[in-house]
């Protein structure tokens, strides 16, 4: 599977930043600009120690069912049943995920609106709530159901193997961009820790998420531009 050029250079470019980063933090400690030295002892002690959890900081959940429940969705032929030559067969299962989709929908708002409802915080509002906190997993969760029902009940989706092919489909052609996202945040907690960033403010992580989503975003667009010239073809 190609990628872009876009994906395969970005980890080259993160890697400059970081050495950048690292030089700038040691000339600032030197001219006492209120800089962490990362080639200090107390820097290299820093990298070593929160290697790991640096690189944990990335959002690979998120971005990984996202790319699930997206891969499912267009595997199962599910924007096809909206054409003009979709089956009988395409449509019913069409209505049919639609069905499934609506009664989700019913069910989950039950345990927001109603009295007591299991979603709430314990205050009885959605902020800080098990919904909003958990509103990425469960429209993901919705996405790859919906996805699924439309895939087996139109015969897209012939086996297991099927199926599971499908829940991988993006995951496999966007690896590489996982690599950018190690980088990323690697990067981005070197960059508080030595004081470039002095504060984690909303623009800063607004930026992250940007760099974090951009290589996948990119990928995508690679992905469905290339299956569209094949299809055309």
């Amino acid at each position: 599977m190609k990628n872009s050029r876009i994906v395969n250079w970005m980890p080259i470019g993160l890697l400059c930043l970081i050495l950048l980063h690292a030089v700038v933090s040691w000339i600032g400690d030197i001219y006492g600009w209120g800089l962490n030295n990362l080639f200090s002892q107390a820097g290299i002690r820093w990298t070593v120690t929160y290697f790991m959890f640096n690189i944990s900081c990335a959002p690979f959940a998120e971005v990984m069912s996202a790319l699930i429940a997206i891969g499912v969705l267009t595997e199962s032929g599910f924007f096809a049943a909206f054409s003009k030559k979709a089956s009988l067969k395409q449509k019913r299962a069409l209505s049919l995920s639609l069905l499934v989709l609506t009664i989700m929908m019913v069910v989950i708002a039950c345990m927001v609106l109603l009295p007591n409802a299991i979603l709430l915080s314990p205050f009885g509002t959605l902020a800080d709530s098990p919904f909003s906190q958990g509103l990425l997993g469960i429209i993901c969760v919705a996405i790859v159901v919906v996805g699924n029902v439309y895939g087996l009940s139109s015969g897209r989706f012939f086996s297991l193997a099927d199926t599971i092919k499908a829940h991988v489909s993006l995951l496999i052609p966007c690896l590489p961009c996982f690599l950018s996202m190690m980088l990323t945040a690697i990067l981005k907690e070197s960059m508080i820790y030595s004081n470039v960033i002095p504060m984690q403010s909303t623009l800063f992580t607004v930026l992250s998420w940007c760099l974090y989503l951009f290589p996948f975003a990119v990928q995508l667009l690679y992905l469905f531009k290339s299956k569209k010239k094949k299809i055309i073809s």
